[in-house]
């Protein structure tokens, strides 16, 4: 296997989380980290870096992975991708709508047109189950959707770098519910009319919302719902996909903490003539999951993109620009 040469900018917990994917894959030689905090670089054998741009400049490199705050994502990958290097970065794709046009500008000029954005929850495997369901057309087209995506804040909440705006472009619907968003775009299509609440309810102080709740709508007329929240208090993760013939639930998911509980997906086929049970009692088909390998294939993705010449197929920029364009509405 050829190995990628790859630095990563930004060595808090998603730099971290990425640096074991990449190791796990084995097709990438980490050649340098970078963080502006040295703690966050101890224990590490590979070249250590607390610049940016000298990192990438001296390190022989094919590839800059960038995990590190929202306001400078589109620095570095504008820069890098200028140089004509693949970049992976975290979402979002910047603090908002102007900073993704930026990175699509240089990409658009970009000699090398391997730029992939992490929306990390399109690889678990509940969501890639739902997803196969509803291409199979077994329970017919998707109409509509309602989703909750919530968690509880810390004791130092309002004063975390996601809640200074400057910093950040956003509270916990740019923060988390982007993910929700995503997924809701991923099975819909893009949404065209959006009405929204955003709002301060508990940390009246604070300068970033800790609840949005949106009402979406696509062109071709299905709609959306969406609650955003840090004031859940228990963690939860709630997707409701309601189509012509039966419904998707996916409920739980696989993280680090386990504080989204299990991950399942459960489907019902329409039963309206009691053939299989009551009225509104169709039988139920739950697939549960143990594992959570979707950091491992959106680095494959990565990997095949730069070495086997394989087209970016999550996370394009196009992706990027389209889903801050809907993060944009949500908050005017």
């Amino acid at each position: 296997m050829k190995k990628v040469k790859t630095v990563i900018i930004g060595m808090g917990r998603m730099g971290k989380t990425r640096y074991e994917a990449m190791k796990r894959h084995g097709g990438y030689d980490v050649v340098g980290i970078c963080d502006a905090n040295t703690k966050n670089l101890a224990g590490y054998l590979e070249p250590i870096f607390t610049d940016w741009k000298e990192c990438i400049e001296k390190c022989d490199i094919d590839a800059v992975i960038v995990c590190t705050y929202n306001i400078v994502i589109p620095d570095i990958v504008c820069y890098a991708i200028k140089k004509g290097y693949a970049v992976f970065s975290e979402k979002p794709p910047g603090r908002n709508l102007s900073d993704a046009l930026r990175m699509k500008k240089a990409y658009l000029n970009s000699p090398n047109k391997i730029l992939k954005f992490g929306f990390n929850h399109r690889y678990h495997n509940s969501v890639i189950e739902a997803k196969a369901l509803l291409d199979s057309k077994i329970l017919g087209d998707i109409v509509c959707a309602r989703g909750v995506y919530g968690k509880a804040g810390t004791l130092s909440f309002q004063n975390e770098w996601r809640n200074n705006k400057t910093i950040s472009g956003g509270g916990i619907m740019l923060d988390q519910g982007i993910h929700m968003l995503d997924l809701m775009y991923y099975f819909m299509g893009r949404f065209t009319n959006i009405q929204s609440s955003v709002d301060q309810l508990v940390w009246k102080d604070m300068p970033t919302e800790d609840s949005a709740f949106s009402i979406l709508r696509t062109q071709d007329g299905k709609v959306a719902s969406l609650h955003s929240s840090a004031i859940q208090w228990k963690h939860k993760f709630s997707l409701d996909l309601i189509c012509t013939e039966g419904f998707i639930s996916l409920n739980g998911l696989l993280t680090s903490t386990m504080s989204y509980g299990e991950e399942r997906l459960t489907y019902y086929c329409k039963d309206l003539e009691c053939k299989t049970g009551g009225l509104g009692k169709p039988v139920e088909h739950t697939l549960c999951f143990d594992s959570d390998e979707s950091w491992d294939y959106e680095m494959k993705e990565f990997y095949d993109a730069i070495e086997n010449e394989k087209p970016v197929i999550q996370g394009t920029i196009e992706h990027a620009v389209n889903l801050m364009e809907m993060l944009e509405g949500i908050y005017k």
